[in-house]
């Protein structure tokens, strides 16, 4: 009798065993199955980068503004700013601080005017006779031209010149941006 007993209670543990085994074996399964489909729905690509390091092409979405808060210019929306890290395209200071950022990361960095849009230079400020200008043209403060290929924005204007000052007009000025890498390739 008690060897029944016995045998009855191995049998009961061994179901049991291999009920938890099926189970474990199926939660694997379904583990496995979704990792496959978010991969295949592209929330988790093949080969992503996620960081950010020279040579690779950058999509962020930046807001630049003076350290009072006025904001001089940003990206608009759906139409990220592209560029490749490392090519000299964008300020030093902007290119550095994007690297290293994770995607979708959001940072805010104070840039100096140095590694910004440089320091000022005086010798780009230009004055020209009023009538040295072709005759159709009527020169506007704020107005952006360009001479000889070079852009400027005219600064002043009296009866007899016009002032055009060909320094971008944040050269000198320290600058904050606020960055989100918004694709990495």
């Amino acid at each position: 009798m008690r060897f029944l007993i016995v045998r009855e209670r191995i049998l009961v543990v061994i179901k049991l065993l291999i009920k938890t085994s099926l189970m474990l074996f199926l939660i694997m399964v379904l583990v496995m199955i979704n990792g496959y489909l978010s991969k295949a729905n592209g929330s988790e690509k093949e080969g992503e980068k996620t960081i950010v390091k020279k040579g690779d092409k950058v999509k962020i979405h930046y807001t630049v503004s003076l350290k009072d808060g006025t904001v001089f210019d940003k990206s608009k929306a759906g139409k990220p700013l592209e560029f490749t890290v490392g090519s000299e395209q964008m300020p030093r200071g902007l290119d550095l601080a994007v690297r290293g950022m994770k995607l979708n990361e959001e940072k805010k960095v104070t840039i100096e005017a140095k590694d910004a849009y440089g320091k000022r230079n005086e010798d780009l400020v230009m004055k020209f006779f009023r009538t040295d200008l072709p005759e159709n043209f009527e020169p506007r403060k704020g107005m952006v031209i360009k001479l000889q290929g070079i852009p400027g924005t005219i600064v002043n204007i009296d009866e007899t010149h016009v002032i055009l000052d060909g320094n971008h007009p944040l050269a000198g000025k320290d600058v904050v941006f606020d960055i989100n890498v918004v694709g990495i390739e």
